[in-house]
């Protein structure tokens, strides 16, 4: 395989710039998510190192380092696909024939994400004890900047109170005021990124400010299902099956006419991706 014709493949300059957008793809979109095709983009964003972005494992060896059956895998893969987050690329053999595919990770518009707050993987190293008990004090690990940063989110916390007041303008009220008594403010933001993604996949005919009543009763029919334990996935990736299978009844009907009265469909029974 040509090493520099891979190179031209890479959409990434480096790592750091490669991780920084699958972060936020999977912040957006990891509840609608699998399990099993969580693994398998684990495991390719693991592989899409040394040429950032561009990974090349075959898919015996997905199959192998994710303990999942190829079908699962191959499910998997064209999920990524379809979200846009990576793309085949077909390779030639020397003798013209068609080799293997290079899973290329592309650059994801509208990025967002929070800062990151995770504690390190190594923890610092332990402060030697003093030899000389009049010796200075041992400096500080943090950063001026950082220290300050710190200091900042404690006063926050204890000063401002966080709520819906602080959510982006573009959620809808109702919605809000729907998701927010079982989520939680922190988490409107990505339940309505689910709504916008499931959205996103069927070419309805109107806006998806005119779904809001089906979003919402779609929403507290999953969160009964969650509350009364008929739900064996994450809340947020129940709501996008829910949605999906609600907004393929409407997009049928409207083939014909949109009706006013809109049809609860009930998708305890269908059966789930993974």
């Amino acid at each position: 395989m040509d090493m520099n014709w891979i190179r031209e493949q890479q959409q990434f300059k480096d790592k750091k710039e490669l991780d920084y957008h699958v972060r936020s793809f999977l912040y957006k979109r990891k509840a609608a998510l699998s399990e099993g095709t969580f693994q398998v983009l684990t495991f390719i964003w693991r592989h899409a190192v040394k040429y950032p972005g561009v990974a090349f494992p075959k898919r015996a060896t997905i199959v192998d380092g994710t303990g999942l059956s190829e079908s699962t895998v191959i499910r998997a893969l064209r999920c990524i696909v379809k979200e846009g987050l990576i793309k085949k690329v077909t390779t030639k053999k020397p003798n013209g024939r068609q080799g293997g595919n290079l899973l290329v990770f592309l650059p994801q518009t509208d990025l967002f994400l929070p800062s990151d707050d995770t504690p390190p993987d190594t923890l610092r190293d332990t402060p030697q004890k003093k030899e000389n008990k009049h010796q200075d004090k041992p400096q500080r690990t943090n950063s001026t900047t950082e220290t300050k940063n710190n200091q900042c989110k404690s006063s926050f916390s204890k000063v401002v109170p966080f709520d819906a007041s602080f959510l982006p303008s573009f959620i809808p009220a109702s919605f809000i005021e729907t998701s927010q008594p079982y989520l939680g403010v922190e988490q409107v933001l990505p339940a309505w990124r689910t709504v916008q993604s499931a959205y996103r996949q069927w070419k309805l005919e109107s806006p998806i400010e005119d779904y809001l009543e089906v979003i919402n009763q779609t929403f507290k029919r999953a969160v009964f299902a969650y509350k009364k334990g008929l739900v064996r996935t994450e809340l947020l990736r129940y709501f996008y099956g829910g949605l999906m299978e609600v907004w393929k009844q409407i997009a049928r009907k409207e083939g014909f006419t949109l009706g006013k009265e809109l049809i609860f469909y009930n998708w305890l029974e269908e059966e789930t991706a993974e």
